[in-house]
């Protein structure tokens, strides 16, 4: 009897992970999708195998009717007809903008029996498709009276929020294309000719940007490389002497966190450096600055700071700020040999801003020196990456570039004003903060050394980045299980693996961690949610979940745990 139990359920979780496989075959053709009809395309079919449904139908609102405009089942439905919204489920779904589930369609006041009465259907599954105003629904039907079990609705919903991000894809590339349009009917107008040189022009200056930007890059990370990849050649030789293990692994740590600092200048260059804004206050930002401003510039130059602590906080990313501030005060240093004065001034300013910037006021944020100044020539390359004045090996190129980046990012915009002889001024222009600075320690208390913290779920499709976390997780107390995909991890879960905390990495075949992350909140709110990505593309998709970048260290890794737990209390 066991053994016969224990075969039935090895069959359906064989069963659960195809239908599961089926939905991520269909979410992958959804991001493809960029119409109405290439989404209809792949939930017809789809949608009814994933679910094990006897027919699925989809519905596209047209003002006050459901459309039936597509279906897969094995007997006809409505295909092609219309409905009032009013006496429709899928127009109850798309009104009240949640799923119908009805066990039982006679039984149901939601359902116009007489339209069904024909039918086979006799359970159905109803979920609205597109996020602030349904524009669609999917439904899915049984022959037999009965409640679809929940992996049926998860999937169903999963194929809806898939296909609502497809349309809103759709409605961006749409409005991409027409404004593609608008801008290619201008050149026109301005003339062929203009336009043929126009495009030239930008093709010579992108492959000039290009390869400077590759040459500076390679060489800047070959000459990180080369201490790392020595360093632990050393280290896993035979005859390296027991007392320069350290040293050596030292050195090599120096130049990988400074490969991850040049990684960081070139993503906020680029504008795709993870920020984590919160509300800034800059007079204590700069107070706190203060002796290490001073001490980098040296005696022969004198420092003066005025931010009033009256200024309003400023919507900004503290550290990533501190750098900022720090790499434009070392440009100023060097440019005062023969010393000087530097002077940073915070103030509020709500007109003559800047042309990128809307709003009725910003702090803007003076770093003013009486060094040499700049030639107009230097003045119009000063922000772009890699190019410096300075000897070779005495500066990146990238302080002025990063600093650009990062008020571009948050919403502000720096502009530089200097002449030969007269000195520089940047403006650095912030946005003004719209919550309350927050107060509070920072610290994380480690904990005992081999004491149990706790089981973790890690997902990563990474062999290296995932066994090298494990071990950092092992070491730190953690009981881990470590899996190379989202959907493996949904099905532990499912089968009863209870983890303490989910740490998933973002960017992954399939279902990506955002998606897993998403749906274990909904489903296992109990579980805490860490992801972990190399490419930052996620703040905007799910910014209340806990982010950790790589590359990252240990302290990192523990301090963004501590976050994650603290969510789920």
């Amino acid at each position: 009897m066991v053994g016969h139990l224990d075969n039935e359920f090895r069959a359906e979780q064989k069963a659960l992970a195809a239908r599961w496989s089926l939905a991520a075959e269909a979410m992958e053709a959804l991001a493809g999708a960029r119409s109405i009809d290439a989404i209809v395309s792949v939930l017809r079919a789809f949608a009814r195998r994933a679910v094990g449904a006897d027919g699925i139908a989809v519905v596209l609102r047209d003002e006050d009717k459901c459309h039936y405009v597509a279906e897969d089942a094995m007997e006809p439905l409505w295909a092609g007809q219309r409905f009032p919204m009013q006496r429709c489920v899928s127009g109850w779904a798309m009104l009240n903008q949640q799923t119908a589930v009805i066990p039982d369609i006679f039984m149901d006041a939601r359902v116009p029996v007489d339209a069904y009465r024909t039918t086979f259907v006799r359970s159905m599954v109803m979920v609205p498709i597109g996020r602030v105003e349904p524009i669609a629904a999917m439904g899915a039907y049984w022959s037999e009276a009965g409640a679809p079990t929940e992996n049926q609705i998860a999937l169903l919903e999963a194929l809806a929020r898939a296909a609502s991000t497809a349309l809103e894809n759709g409605r961006l590339f749409a409005s991409l294309e027409a404004l593609n349009l608008q801008l290619d009917q201008r050149m026109r107008e301005q003339g062929k000719d203009l336009e043929k040189s126009q495009d030239t022009l930008r093709q010579i200056q992108k492959m000039e940007i290009l390869g400077k930007l590759t040459g500076h890059v390679a060489h800047d990370f070959n000459n990180l490389l080369t201490p790392i990849i020595g360093g632990l050649d050393r280290i896993l030789s035979d005859d390296i002497p027991p007392e320069s293990v350290g040293r050596t692994a030292s050195m090599a740590m120096q130049a990988a966190e400074a490969a991850q600092r040049l990684v960081q200048r070139l993503l906020t260059f680029a504008r795709r450096q993870p920020l984590q804004p919160t509300a800034v206050t800059l007079s204590d930002l700069l107070t706190g600055m203060q002796a290490l401003l001073a001490s980098t510039l040296g005696p022969r130059i004198t420092l003066a700071i005025d931010a009033p602590t009256s200024l309003p906080p400023v919507h900004a990313d503290g550290h990533q700020l501190e750098l900022a501030i720090l790499n434009l005060v070392v440009n100023s240093r060097d440019a005062m040999p023969e010393g000087g004065a530097l002077t940073i001034r915070a103030q509020v300013r709500d007109r003559n801003l800047p042309a990128p910037l809307t709003a009725p006021a910003y702090v803007c944020l003076n770093i003013a020196d009486t060094g040499i100044g700049m030639t107009p020539a230097v003045k119009a390359s000063a922000m772009e990456p890699f190019f410096t004045t300075k000897p070779s090996g005495h500066g990146t190129g990238l302080g002025l570039s990063m600093a650009h980046g990062l008020a571009g990012q948050l919403g502000g915009a720096l502009e530089i004003d200097s002449e030969v002889g007269q000195g520089t001024n940047v403006q650095f222009w912030l946005p003004i903060a719209k919550a309350t600075p927050a107060i509070g320690d920072g610290n994380v208390a480690e904990a005992p050394a081999g004491s149990f913290q706790g089981k973790i779920l890690l997902v990563d499709d990474n062999a290296l980045v995932r066994n090298s976390t494990r071990e950092m997780l092992t070491d730190m107390g953690y009981e881990v299980v470590d899996i190379d995909h989202a959907e493996l991890a949904l099905s532990m879960i499912e089968a009863g693996y209870t983890p303490d905390i989910l740490i998933t990495d973002h960017v992954m075949p399939g279902m990506t961690g955002v998606e897993l992350a998403l749906r274990m909140r909904v489903d296992h709110p109990q579980v805490a949610l860490l992801i972990i990505s190399g490419y930052q593309g996620i703040d905007l998709i799910a910014p209340d979940i806990v982010r950790l970048s790589k590359p990252f260290r240990r302290a990192h890794l523990q301090a963004s745990i501590a976050a994650a737990r603290a969510q789920v209390g």
